[in-house]
């Protein structure tokens, strides 16, 4: 069946105005003449109105600029693939995935990437389409819609969480960033950057208690924990940890109960993303549950309206987290005993 872009280079009208009249847009306004063009145009090209609610199907690039190994590790990426298949196809838009940006067809109506993209191959996916989407990061918010999880909300909550049960100071535990470019790692990634600020601002940052650096992974997590061992002695240690994400964190109590390091009476940890391990480990994780069919469900979203209505301007959307207490950090009461915000409790707490 032909693309937008196909129907909309034989009739000479724009891919936003093919989409919306193809797809019965009811607040759309077009001329006899263009609407006669454009249907005869579809026609002759043997395009045939889908048999779903959702009108035009969308064929749509997905590219993964995840390792494979940090796919497998970190189930995140696997379900934050398996959402966006999902949505996609209940939005009518059929994504096919490609190794890399060589490899993708010219005759797609969009783009969905994940990952880290160097400026060269940022530059050849602007190049390829002007509807495009970035899950999870943006590494070029001038040029690219995107939805991410809104870090800094995750980031400022876990510090104020932390206060609030007395556990002061507050140390953090994270991978370093990966500038493709540089083929380097920088120490600024966004879960640093607002980590730093909020306690600069709060003047409780401390950088002896700042352990940075290598992937996100169980491996890194337990070569900075053990980083944490050898710097600070039991008394010395942080009465918290932000931890970048659960693979680190679970990669951290392993260092720690190697080195006899209680979990959360020596110090507590709060993590990010609640993969299915989390509630596994001893102890089960507290950590931010980063709803990855919503990230889907915004991304699919965002990307069609692109689509149809050809936007220019380019939307950032933030996703909210929920924190999900276990046992490696409690939830704060307040004078009347009750819990400080209305909170998931998962039932192995």
């Amino acid at each position: 069946m032909p693309t937008i872009r196909e129907i909309a280079a034989k009739s000479g009208y724009s891919p936003a105005t093919v989409s919306r009249l193809l797809n019965n847009d009811p607040s759309f306004s077009i001329s006899d003449h263009a609407r006669k063009k454009i249907l005869q145009t579809a026609q002759n090209l043997n395009y045939q109105q889908p048999n779903t609610t959702h009108g035009l199907a969308y064929h749509i690039a997905a590219i993964f600029a995840v390792q494979p190994k940090q796919e497998l590790e970190d189930i995140y990426f696997s379900n934050l693939r398996q959402s966006l298949v999902e949505r996609g196809k209940q939005a009518n838009l059929t994504l096919t995935f490609y190794p890399d940006i060589d490899h993708i067809s010219t005759d797609i109506d969009g783009v969905v990437a994940v990952g880290e993209f160097d400026s060269t191959a940022l530059q050849q996916l602007r190049q390829l389409t002007p509807h495009r989407v970035f899950v999870d990061s943006n590494p070029d918010p001038h040029h690219f819609n995107s939805v991410q999880p809104n870090l800094q909300a995750i980031v400022e909550e876990a510090i104020d969480q932390l206060i609030a049960a007395g556990d002061t100071p507050i140390g953090l535990i994270n991978g370093g960033y990966w500038n493709k470019d540089q083929q380097v790692t920088h120490q600024q990634d966004p879960r640093q950057k607002y980590f730093e600020s909020r306690l600069r601002e709060l003047q409780l940052f401390d950088s002896r208690f700042l352990f940075i650096g290598g992937e996100f992974s169980v491996a890194g997590g337990y070569r900075l924990g053990q980083q944490v061992v050898q710097s600070l002695n039991k008394q010395a240690l942080p009465k918290g940890f932000l931890v970048g994400s659960d693979p680190l964190a679970v990669g951290v109590l392993q260092a720690f109960n190697e080195n006899k390091i209680t979990v959360p009476t020596d110090t507590a940890i709060i993590s990010i993303n609640d993969i299915d391990i989390a509630r596994y480990v001893s102890p089960p994780l507290t950590t931010f549950h980063i709803d990855t069919d919503d990230l889907a469900v915004q991304a699919i979203t965002t990307l069609k309206d692109s689509i149809i209505f050809d936007r220019p301007h380019k939307r950032m959307v933030l996703v909210d987290a929920k924190l999900v207490y276990r046992k490696s950090f409690s939830q704060p009461t307040s004078k009347d005993g009750t819990g400080l915000q209305q909170v998931k409790t998962d039932d192995q707490s």
